[in-house]
């Protein structure tokens, strides 16, 4: 086994030859994992060029990042390749930043349909936005949620929620006693 980063590397320079302005950071992490950071304004185009010109077909996440004390979301792509045998162990981290203040970013849906559900993950646990997302509804939370993104840093806790959880410890402080 090769412990050289010839293959990532050449990805990276395809990469940064198609995109010389608009790819901000690309990096070989470790072997088989890269990371490139692009210009929100971008994305869409090298999701295109990542599918379509490099075989990056299959998403197998999203992320999301708050970096609260920077002011900014990172929101990460998680790409494979199923169709190019060649590449099918490279992973690429396709991140982008959006601010915290308005947290919008372009839906990658249409691109890669199996980003639907980690998208509205995304919607709903760090209260960011997708432009073009189908389906924008909640996904784990309840409807009759009212609090902060809970995922969101610097949200605290809503208080009925607070006094649930002080209410379930009282209630196993008195079974224990019991017991």
């Amino acid at each position: 086994m090769s412990l050289s980063h010839e293959r990532e590397d050449s990805l990276i320079k395809t990469l940064k030859e198609s995109f010389p302005t608009d790819i901000k950071d690309a990096t070989t992490v470790r072997r088989s994992r890269i990371n490139v950071t692009v210009a929100p304004e971008k994305i869409v185009d090298v999701a295109l060029f990542l599918r379509d010109k490099l075989g990056y077909d299959h998403p197998t996440g999203v992320s999301a990042v708050d970096y609260n004390r920077e002011s900014r979301f990172e929101i990460v792509y998680h790409l494979t390749s199923i169709t190019n045998p060649a590449q099918r162990d490279i992973l690429i981290n396709l991140k982008e930043s959006v601010p915290r203040n308005t947290p919008k970013a372009t839906s990658l849906v249409k691109i890669w349909p199996g980003v639907e559900n980690f998208e509205r993950e995304s919607i709903e646990m760090f209260g960011l936005q997708f432009e073009g997302h189908p389906r924008p509804e909640k996904l784990f939370l309840n409807d009759n949620w009212d609090g902060p993104p809970p995922m969101a840093q610097g949200s605290s806790i809503p208080n009925r929620l607070r006094n649930i959880d002080h209410h379930r410890q009282a209630g196993s402080r008195k079974r224990s006693r019991i017991a």
